[in-house]
């Protein structure tokens, strides 16, 4: 049996009032312009020097662009084909760089509150120092049961423990891969049953898969047969023009040129062969695989 891990809380934007020293000389500065919120691994647009969280920006431009696609799919008149993400600021294309040392100078200074406050942390970090506090060393950091969904302080929690006893958590069946919380019953009869399913399922996908690909070898099969059969007819004219030319030989060098055009044809017909036989290789260890 195996059972899924306990899920940490992610960690939530920077507000305002979590800045115990923000200036409003710099208030605009430090605020990303998409989320509101002070920026946190910020990157700047190199056209308009704004600057985002790294992540807002990712998922704007991402938003962005999935609407192109859309409009280029439903032949929007509107767009252009090419069209580009831009930025909030409407510059285009968004070309990102590094920020400015002065911005990078500004947010190392801001002292911040940390986010388990209301869990009863009194730390107040600079800039640089938060998200490895809040991650490793925060004795109230809250971690969730992914099955009861109890929150817990990580510090004095014992992982093993719950999991063991918890009723709520996901269990997976390693016999018939079937989920199942651990207060419901998972019977003998049941998981055969749901074993048996899983097998017919697999065969069924083996059958589908096999078949198409006997389909595509077989069609491969018949294109080297064809290919084979233009160049048994390309021979043969070839010897009919060979003899013709062998005829305006002189007697002293038609042994050398007979066995010269004979060593030519030995030599394509096993490259011929190497081919097929390489390329029935690879769809053998398709199918098998």
């Amino acid at each position: 049996m195996a059972f899924n891990s306990l899920t940490e809380f992610s960690s939530y934007p920077i507000i305002s009032e979590r800045v115990t020293n923000l200036n409003n000389e710099y208030a605009d500065l430090v605020h990303c312009p998409i989320c509101g919120n002070i920026l946190w691994k910020p990157v700047t647009c190199s056209l308009c020097e704004n600057s985002f969280c790294f992540q807002c920006i990712q998922t704007w431009l991402f938003k962005q662009q999935e609407q192109i696609d859309e409009d280029i799919y439903n032949n929007n008149n509107e767009i252009e084909f090419f069209s580009l993400p831009r930025c909030p600021f409407n510059c285009s294309p968004y070309k990102q760089r590094k920020c400015s040392p002065l911005l990078i100078s500004i947010l190392s200074k801001l002292t911040i509150e940390c986010q388990n406050k209301s869990y009863g942390c009194k730390e107040i970090l600079i800039y640089e120092q938060l998200e490895k506090h809040e991650k490793d060393f925060c004795q109230y950091q809250v971690i969730q049961c992914s099955g009861c969904k109890q929150n817990m302080f990580k510090a004095i929690f014992d992982k093993s423990q719950h999991l063991l006893k918890c009723l709520y958590i996901d269990i997976e069946c390693t016999k018939c891969q079937s989920i199942f919380k651990r207060k419901d019953q998972h019977n003998q009869s049941d998981c055969l049953e749901k074993q048996f399913c899983l097998l017919r399922q697999n065969m069924l996908r083996y059958e589908e898969k096999s078949s198409k690909m006997f389909d595509i070898l077989r069609k491969k099969i018949e294109i080297i047969d064809e290919k084979f059969t233009v160049i048994e007819d390309i021979w043969e004219n070839d010897d009919k023009q060979i003899d013709k030319e062998v005829d305006s030989i002189p007697t002293s060098t038609q042994s050398f040129s007979l066995q010269s055009i004979k060593k030519w044809k030995i030599i394509i017909g096993i490259e011929f062969i190497i081919a097929f036989l390489f390329t029935l290789l690879i769809y053998i260890r398709i199918f098998f695989n």
